[in-house]
């Protein structure tokens, strides 16, 4: 029930920057369809909303928006006293998350600004896909409500919007994705030989260019677990034949995750 009240309050709230944003707007700012007014046909409807590309400032005012946003929303999201204690998987990928929500709010806004009504739409679309849609982790929750957004901006017309979107979007996810983060877990080493086969995986996991984010050691199960950020260009294949070759007591099973 919390959450739901903060997400209500929170459409409530964009809905009601909307009318300042209008009165602030000036010249440059995309007017939408009035209902009494005529719809149009033939060419006219062809190219409704492209017209907005005309404006310079006015797609220019759309690219710094989207770029702000993701900007303070880096900053938040790599704060210095949150990336000293990365050590986890969920850690690593966690600034990505904030980044990809930094651009759907800011596209949100921007659609709430033409059609305050789609505040109420954009709210029953989030709970479908919150609480009715598989859609995995929360990095993947937020590319699809960006798209759903994206879907609305077209449907809107607001070309102006969907098209610096997408181009941003697709960009921050390309730099996001260079790298892949994953865990490699190794079992059934004897507990005495643990560290050195900790050692032993830590330096051929360095060498294949993985950048080691932290360690997890269980002596109990037996298992220890490196969670690494590995280059697009792993030979995961490689990499397991270097594993293999390790001396039996220190060499173990080797169980992949997200790599």
């Amino acid at each position: 029930m919390r959450a739901l009240f903060r997400s209500v309050v929170l459409v409530c709230l964009l809905s009601g920057l909307s009318a300042p944003a209008r009165a602030l707007g000036g010249k440059h700012q995309i007017v939408p369809i009035q209902p009494g007014e005529s719809a149009k046909h033939g060419i006219d409807a062809l190219l409704e909303g492209w017209s907005n590309f005309r404006d310079g400032w006015l797609l220019l005012d759309m690219v710094l928006v989207l770029l702000l946003a993701l900007l303070l929303g880096a900053v938040i999201a790599y704060h210095p006293s949150t990336r000293r204690r990365v050590s986890s998987l969920e850690h690593f990928e966690q600034p990505k998350t904030l980044l990809m929500y930094a651009v759907v709010a800011a596209v949100v806004a921007l659609i709430v600004e033409v059609q305050p009504a789609m505040a109420f739409v954009i709210f029953g679309i989030g709970g479908l896909l919150r609480f009715r849609t598989m859609v995995g982790d929360a990095k993947d929750t937020g590319r699809v409500i960006l798209v759903t957004v994206l879907g609305l901006c077209c449907g809107l017309k607001i070309f102006v919007v969907a098209v610096p979107a997408t181009l941003i979007g697709w960009i921050l996810i390309y730099v996001l994705e260079r790298d892949i983060a994953g865990i490699i877990r190794v079992s059934g080493v004897s507990e005495s030989a643990t560290q050195e086969a900790v050692r032993a995986y830590h330096t051929l996991i360095e060498g294949a260019g993985c950048k080691i984010i932290g360690v997890q050691t269980r002596f109990i199960k037996r298992e220890f677990a490196f969670v690494v950020n590995a280059p697009a260009t792993l030979d995961r294949a490689k990499l397991q034949r270097e594993f293999e070759k390790l001396p039996p007591e220190v060499c173990g099973v080797v169980d992949w995750e997200r790599l």
